[in-house]
């Protein structure tokens, strides 16, 4: 839980003078400001537009290296973020500030999360963000993964087959054996020889060769 000080007790001492306060930062150095209260605010210079549409829900701050993650809804009633912008990408990646301000008093606002745009869902005059926080980068993926199955996408450039030449609506397993259908073992991007769980309780065949090589000949 977060501690307050003395100052910010003070300063958070009425609930009905209190608003939130969206800082969207875009990778193109453009920031922006809204906030829920309905008159606008400025906090460190920059304005925040009132009654923008944002609605920050399902917020979820967890302790330690927890992911923590948040939902922004908005409809586009504010000219500063359009439809055709965040299709062009414009907002992929920008820096999202949320803070608790006392509209009566915005010089001790306080901050309360960081978060970066995620997945963008629209709908009709309407658009909902996912906010992923800084632990949430943890869990990413880097590098590749080590897996008995293929990582490439069917028919892309590591794959190395066009979706032209087969009929449409076929499906790679990412398997090596349908590699080896689609001739095309040597472009396998997966571990066919890596050894699972089945190997640690796989006793020994009758008839098999035990001498110490490798099972792959």
């Amino acid at each position: 839980m977060r501690e307050l000080t003395e100052q910010q007790k003070q300063y958070f001492g009425s609930v009905s003078t209190l608003c939130w306060a969206w800082k969207v930062s875009r990778k193109d150095g453009v920031v922006l400001g809204f906030t829920d209260h309905d008159l606008e605010l400025e906090l460190e210079g920059l304005n925040y537009e009132a009654r923008s549409g944002f609605d920050g829900g399902a917020a979820r701050q967890e302790a330690g290296f927890s992911i923590n993650t948040a939902r922004i809804d908005s409809v586009f009633n504010s000219d500063q973020i359009t439809e055709e912008d965040l299709r062009a990408g414009l907002y992929d990646g920008a820096k999202v500030d949320l803070y608790r301000v006392n509209w009566q008093n915005v010089s001790s606002a306080l901050h309360i999360a960081h978060w970066r745009f995620g997945e963008t869902r629209m709908g009709d005059n309407h658009f909902e963000v996912e906010m992923i926080g800084r632990t949430a980068q943890l869990d990413r993926t880097t590098g590749r993964v080590f897996s008995g199955y293929c990582d490439a996408e069917f028919g892309d450039i590591r794959c190395g087959l066009n979706v032209e030449d087969f009929p449409e609506g076929t499906v790679c397993q990412r398997t090596y054996a349908a590699c080896e259908g689609f001739a095309n073992k040597l472009n396998f991007r997966g571990f066919p020889y890596l050894l699972g769980d089945d190997a640690l309780t796989r006793g020994p065949q009758e008839g098999e060769l035990l001498d110490g090589g490798s099972r792959y000949k």
